[in-house]
């Protein structure tokens, strides 16, 4: 099973679809007295647990199992109590606490004021958090405020120990990283394959073609009995047929079962696979790396670094040969014949819509896209006909759309254009209404949640520069020599480092008080100038733009109902101009000039 598919509260009966694996439940079961873990007669606590990576939680692994019997016995030690329900636990999260969807959750219960338990039980330090630097002392902080007792099986004495703890932890996470990098390397340049999971049309052997326990060590690819065909099926049908994608998936998915995880044969995948080197012979290793990149947040807020997969120069890449599915020639000759299906595209023209990227339907989720058609009137006049309609019904396998079934129609671009324009300028011209969902934003949890730790990151970082000193004293005292001294300090303005760039990252994502005023300033100039020159209707396409970016988020849009919600500064849910479905805009178009019209 895939790891994301235990992040979950563990909550309810057993029967119920909450997501749960009906295996742990059998370790909790065996590890309970009468329906409790710990001492039955004790007081009730909350527990929790995480596996950082998706092989401890596999069954029969011993990663979940040891946690629990671990706060079983703190439990016990304590005169304490865990029910099913008081459980919550965390799969293969990453390093950020803020992305672990059960703790979120019991943070969340902590600051109840009517929670069922003023206790928490966890195994070790390392398992609220590996971040030595700020995220335990964060979290702890964060539970002795809302007076919570944490347990922990393996306890420390002090703050000292605690941070001795966790830098251990810490450095051990950082070493088994750079140790797993630099065994892929040694992996890879003995010949061996270093993926986790097998590509389409392969299966894992060792190096005598036994698959098995050895072959997760001595790791190389043979044909799959099965898929091996389909993949050979599939370069045949593109390279000698000429067959689009989109037609090479219905027939897919009529003879053949899709990959695993997959439910269906989609025209994307297939080109992953005409693309990938590794079926003409090439498993290419050490390809890709994660860089920090900055992301451009929701209108209104500063871009925000995040990991991004990128490729690394070629001349670093390692190939590792695999038995080859289909040949050289065939290879690239279903890679030229896909290149040359994508530069005659029908859908390659591009044109600008106002309402790009912000559009989902109601039905399905999906986003709305822009279409632009061109249609030649009785006279010889050429028209452009500009439209949204969703996605799941654009450019996609029938099976596909019958799968999705969404039923919505097309939209004029210039009916729901100018109906979100409208209903915007109505606000502008209130201005008062979008101040106060600001000021309410500038109050919002999510917030003062980061105000918090970036006031938390603060004080670390005035905390470190004071070990600073005691350091250099305690030198000067021949505690120790100049090489004990050295070792220590290079830690501490490393971990001082750490703290400086995360509070950077959070201090850009805060909306303080100046950033407020300055978007109220903007929303005020705009809505005066709409009110001076009488531009609320008939504004620039740059203007409009500029103006949804600040305020929209996100257009809810159900074409059939006709009605639409705006999220973000501006809501409401606001109407559409009736017989709007399946109407299309027509814009003359100068048959002289290859631009498309915008």
């Amino acid at each position: 099973m895939a790891g994301n598919d235990y992040n979950w509260r563990m909550t309810g009966p057993r029967e119920s679809n909450t997501g749960q694996p009906d295996w742990f439940h059998d370790y909790f079961e065996a590890e309970a007295i009468d329906g409790f873990v710990g001492d039955p007669a004790g007081n009730l606590a909350y527990a929790y647990l995480r596996c950082s990576s998706s092989g401890q939680v596999e069954e029969g692994r011993s990663g979940l199992p040891r946690q629990l019997q671990h706060v079983a016995e703190a439990a016990r030690a304590n005169h304490l109590k865990i029910t099913w329900e008081t459980v919550y636990f965390d799969d293969h999260t990453g390093f950020e606490f803020r992305h672990r969807p059960a703790l979120s959750a019991l943070r969340r219960e902590i600051k109840n004021p009517k929670r069922i338990s003023n206790v928490l039980i966890i195994e070790y330090l390392d398992r609220l958090s590996r971040n030595a630097d700020w995220h335990q002392g964060f979290l702890l902080e964060e539970m002795n405020e809302r007076n919570i007792k944490v347990i922990f099986w393996k306890s420390f004495s002090s703050r000292i120990e605690r941070a001795v703890i966790g830098a251990i932890s810490q450095e051990g996470m950082e070493q088994a990283k750079q140790r797993m990098a630099e065994g892929n390397i040694f992996k890879a340049k003995d010949g061996r394959v270093t993926a986790r999971v097998s590509a389409y049309g392969y299966i894992f052997v060792d190096s005598t073609g036994r698959q098995g326990e050895t072959a997760k060590r001595d790791t190389h690819y043979a044909p799959h009995p099965q898929e091996a065909d389909v993949v050979r099926f599939i370069y045949t049908k593109v390279a000698l047929e000429g067959h689009s994608l989109r037609a090479l998936s219905v027939i897919l998915q009529e003879r053949f079962p899709p990959p695993k995880h997959m439910a269906h044969w989609e025209p994307m995948l297939i080109g992953l696979i005409i693309r990938n080197p590794v079926y003409k012979g090439e498993f290419v290793a050490h390809r890709y790396q994660y860089v920090k990149v900055l992301k451009e947040g929701l209108p209104g807020e500063p871009a925000r670094p995040i990991q991004k997969k990128i490729q690394r120069p070629r001349e670093e890449w390692i190939i590792v040969p695999v038995p080859a599915l289909v040949s050289p020639e065939l290879w690239e000759m279903a890679n030229r014949t896909l290149a040359k299906n994508s530069q005659m595209s029908r859908r390659n023209a591009k044109a600008p819509y106002l309402l790009t990227g912000l559009v989902r339907c109601a039905k399905c989720g999906y986003s709305y896209i822009g279409r632009h058609k061109t249609k030649k009137g009785r006279s010889g006049q050429v028209w452009c006909l500009a439209f949204y309609r969703c996605s799941a019904r654009a450019n996609r396998a029938p099976h596909v759309v019958r799968e999705i079934a969404c039923t919505q129609g097309q939209v004029a671009c210039h009916v729901l254009d100018e109906a979100v324009w409208s209903a915007i300028c109505k606000l502008l011209l209130e201005p008062r209404l979008l101040l106060d969902v600001l000021e309410n934003e500038l109050e919002g949890g999510e917030n003062v949640e980061r105000t918090r730790q970036v006031r938390f990151l603060e004080t670390e970082i005035r905390e470190k520069d004071l070990e600073d000193a005691k350091l250099y004293r305690a030198y000067q005292a021949d505690v120790f020599d100049e090489f004990e001294y050295a070792t220590r300090r290079k830690l501490l303005k490393e971990s001082r480092r750490n703290l400086e760039a995360d509070l950077e990252e959070l201090r850009d994502r805060v909306l303080s008080r100046e950033e407020l005023e300055e978007r109220k300033s903007l929303i005020l100039s705009l809505a005066q100038q709409m009110a001076a020159t009488g531009l609320s209707l008939d504004a620039p396409f740059e203007v409009r733009q500029q103006v949804l970016k600040l305020l929209v988020d996100q257009i809810v849009l159900d074409a059939k109902e006709g009605w639409f919600r705006i999220e973000g500064v501006i809501r409401g849910k606001y109407p559409l101009p009736t017989s709007h479905v399946e109407t299309i805009e027509s814009i003359p178009v100068d048959t002289g000039s290859s631009r498309r019209p915008s």
